[in-house]
């Protein structure tokens, strides 16, 4: 999408993951992305941590752009009362270029009146809304395509969303979508590590980009079905971030010897030989789950099997003391890059965004996150 000039609308109180993904994707896919807001450059998400907006939408001026997409949440509400917000998306709907929705977004283009006769759908909680103004919301389908129009329901349906979006964006711009996209990781299965504190822009990050390249994500932690509170620049423990639940066990390296409810969760343990790759992100559970011994197993056993390892910002200290980077070249987050330099094992640290070696691929932080997923995808996908 190189050359494509998107614009990304967003308001307190924005869905954090919708934001988020939709950000780094269009970065990722090569768009130039401008975020605007309404009346300022920084914004508190649902989940309590800040979204920062490029410009405001009076100072947009005569920009012009290919499309505009509207992440959910309750910023919709607020934007779709700015005459400007309605008069830019006009614009783009006007002059052919993409207009996209999800979950509340939504309502902005029923604002700008341009629902009337659209296939759409939206968050369950507004579809009426959709109704009302003559939109037509099909039965039983997470996201829809209408031209120029895409829209899609929850945060879940992200994978969905954007492969209409770049379909539409192929058609309507003239560009080409990669070779293989979207399959190109087809019938492999990542495995994320994941506890109390993970971070949650990453975690969710890397499971939707998996799924949304044909791939399978399984959220990996202590037990199967557990509970797990995903951090956020503003509750690094996870006290009022997301929530998700794990959905395969690390591995038990105790024997199984009873019929109790545990033992019958270990024996649901995830296997090195049930995954393709493995998935390190970083946050404050690095600090906690680094001990799990059966974690320490699998990152031998995957490494063993030559198989893809790799680790965002602290993440990389899951695999610090397993002498799976040993004589390796890495990067890391700089809380940690003390760690890998004074190490008594042969690092070699390069302060760089992304560094791929032979099957360990690390990165600096979350921003290099569209970077990572490049070279991940370059790397081990199917094109």
């Amino acid at each position: 999408m190189s050359g494509l000039h998107i614009a990304v609308l967003l308001e307190r109180d924005t869905n954090p993951t919708e934001f988020n993904y939709t950000r780094l994707r269009l970065m990722e896919a090569g768009a130039r992305v401008t975020v605007i807001g309404l009346d300022r450059l920084e914004y508190q998400l649902e989940d309590h941590s800040t979204g920062r907006a490029d410009t405001t939408i009076d100072q947009v001026g005569d920009m012009s752009f290919d499309g505009v997409v509207i992440p959910g949440g309750l910023g919709p509400e607020k934007l779709r009362l700015n005459t400007r917000v309605l008069d830019l998306v006009r614009d783009c709907h006007a002059r052919g270029k993409l207009c996209a929705a999800i979950c509340h977004g939504q309502l902005v283009l029923i604002s700008a009146g341009l629902m009337r006769g659209v296939r759409a759908t939206a968050a369950w909680s507004m579809m009426d809304d959709l109704r009302a103004v003559g939109a037509i919301v099909p039965e039983g389908v997470r996201a829809v395509r209408d031209g120029q129009f895409v829209t899609a329901i929850f945060p879940q349906d992200l994978p969905q969303f954007f492969h209409l979006i770049f379909e539409a964006l192929a058609d309507l711009e003239d560009v080409r979508l990669p070779d293989g996209y979207p399959e190109r990781l087809a019938g492999q299965v990542w495995g994320i590590v994941v506890d109390d504190a993970s971070d949650g822009l990453q975690v969710h990050y890397l499971k939707l980009r998996v799924e949304e390249e044909g791939g399978t994500a399984l959220l990996l932690g202590r037990r199967q079905g557990q509970e797990i509170r995903l951090s956020s620049p503003a509750w690094e423990w996870g006290e009022l971030g997301l929530r998700t639940a794990v959905e395969r066990a690390l591995p038990s390296p105790g024997v199984i010897d009873s019929c109790d409810t545990e033992a019958e969760l270990d024996s649901h343990a995830i296997a090195a030989g049930e995954i393709d790759g493995l998935l390190l992100p970083g946050g404050l559970a690095t600090w906690m789950i680094r001990g799990h011994p059966g974690l320490r197993k699998l990152i031998q056993d995957v490494n063993g099997a030559g198989k893809p390892i790799g680790a965002l910002e602290r993440g990389l200290k899951l695999a610090l003391t397993t002498g799976v980077l040993d004589g390796r070249a890495l990067t890391c987050a700089p809380q940690m890059r003390d760690d890998v330099v004074h190490a008594v094992a042969p690092i070699e640290y390069r302060d760089v965004p992304v560094v791929r070696d032979g099957n360990l691929l690390t990165c600096q932080g979350t921003e290099d996150l569209p970077e990572f997923v490049q070279a991940l995808v370059a790397a081990y996908g199917r094109h």
